[in-house]
This record gives structure tokens, C-alpha cells and sequence, in this order.
């Protein structure tokens, strides 16, 4: 079985969808971001961050597979480092 992180799920922050700014142009620059809240609602999962430098972020993300979306909210916790998370193994 091959390992896979979060990142391989939901992707690079630099190109998550910022809901929060839907007028920002480009890639968001989330260096220094820090995950504050984390749900789930049906199949998506839903990421708030703040301490970017493109300020605060939401962003959401569809995971169809349950046990994915399980695995994935207990590691995408709030005060943890966004590129930490990204990081982490599921």
C-alpha cells in the first residue's frame, strides 16, 4: 500500500480556492498560515486559516470516501502549521 499525505488529497495551498477573497488574484501566498477550524458538511471538508500572508483563507474541498474524510480532519487541526499538515501522512 502506498502512503499517501494530505497533500495528495486537497493539494498545495497555493492552489487551494480561497472563499474568503474571491477578489484575489493568483495563488495565495500561505506562508506563515496556521489551520483555525476545521468541519465537515456532507462530503466536504472545510479548511479556515489565518496568519497567511495573503491574510485568512477558507477554503473547502469535496472527499467522497468517508474513512479519507475521517483520516483527514484528524489531521488537518486547528494551531497546526498549514505545510505541516500538508505534510502529514493518512
Amino acid at each position: 500500500m502506498d502512503t499517501k499525505t494530505v497533500r495528495d488529497v486537497i493539494g498545495n495551498p497555493e492552489f487551494w480556492p480561497n472563499l474568503m477573497h474571491s477578489e484575489l488574484q493568483g495563488s495565495p501566498d500561505m506562508r506563515g498560515a496556521v489551520i483555525t477550524d476545521v468541519f465537515v458538511l456532507g462530503e466536504q471538508i472545510a479548511v479556515q486559516t489565518k496568519g497567511a500572508v495573503c491574510g485568512q483563507t477558507f477554503s473547502t474541498f469535496i472527499v467522497e470516501d468517508m474513512e479519507l474524510r475521517d483520516r483527514l480532519t484528524r489531521v488537518l487541526r486547528p494551531a497546526l502549521s498549514v505545510y505541516e499538515a500538508i505534510a502529514a501522512e493518512i
